[in-house]
């Protein structure tokens, strides 16, 4: 007879590994607590900006900011939680920005004489200091930011924007730009920014250029402009009329 065959021993599946804390350990609800985080926010921009972010760790955060490791561990359990904190507080600031812009608009007697082409690139400007040639960021701090990007964190920044847009050119009624439908208001936001994340983490030097802001300037005035008012535009180029 045959040799009977050893019986195999059933392979255990690998473990997975346990998923970093990526959430805050603490909310700062006092003063003294968002102070904290601010400070902590500050000196990580500083040493990314002098050394790049090999040199950012949470010892020499917490070293700069003058407090010991354990209180920065009280706020932030990894380097990659205080960076998407820092660019948490960045887009809200971005989207802050951009709320007053367009309220006071709104509030202006003489919105629909102002030239509809600037109001919108005055809006596109906004973002592009926001997402990409920094504005409450630097440059390098939004592009790590971009390296550790969270999409739901971005999708929910970017309809935020879409939808403040949409109430400001309902309010308006500016006869150059027309209300937008909900598909050109996806296809804006998500080029504007989709642009900006891809110039970021390409470091691309168009950033910062007069020539890279105005050609989304006139991306977006070409998707919102009344016809009217684009062949108005032409015209006053030189281009000739529109049949």
């Amino acid at each position: 007879m045959p040799a009977a065959k050893p019986a195999t021993k059933p392979t255990s599946k690998p473990q997975a590994k346990p998923q970093a804390d990526l959430s805050l350990r603490r909310q700062p609800s006092q003063a003294r607590a968002q102070q904290t985080m601010q400070t902590l926010f500050k000196a990580a921009a500083q040493i990314l900006d002098k050394e790049g972010e090999g040199g950012l760790t949470t010892n020499k955060v917490a070293a700069a900011a003058g407090f010991s490791i354990g209180t920065l561990y009280q706020y932030f359990p990894s380097k990659e939680v205080l960076v998407r904190a820092m660019a948490a507080r960045g887009q809200e600031m971005v989207l802050q920005e951009l709320g007053r812009y367009l309220s006071e608009l709104e509030t202006l007697p003489n919105v629909r004489e102002l030239d509809g082409r600037e109001l919108l690139g005055q809006a596109i400007r906004i973002l592009v200091r926001g997402f990409a040639t920094g504005k409450g960021l630097s440059q390098s701090l939004i592009h790590l930011c971009w390296t550790l990007e969270k999409p739901d964190e971005t999708a929910s920044a970017v309809r935020q924007v879409a939808d403040r847009l949409a109430i400001f050119f309902e309010r308006i009624g500016h006869p150059a730009l027309q209300a937008p439908s909900p598909a050109q208001l996806f296809v804006l936001t998500r080029s504007v920014i989709g642009t900006l994340r891809s110039a970021s983490l390409e470091k691309s030097p168009l950033l910062g250029s007069p020539a890279f802001e105005e050609a989304l300037v006139q991306m977006a005035w070409a998707l919102l402009a009344r016809p009217s008012a684009f062949q108005a535009a032409g015209l006053a180029l030189g281009a000739r009329p529109i049949k």
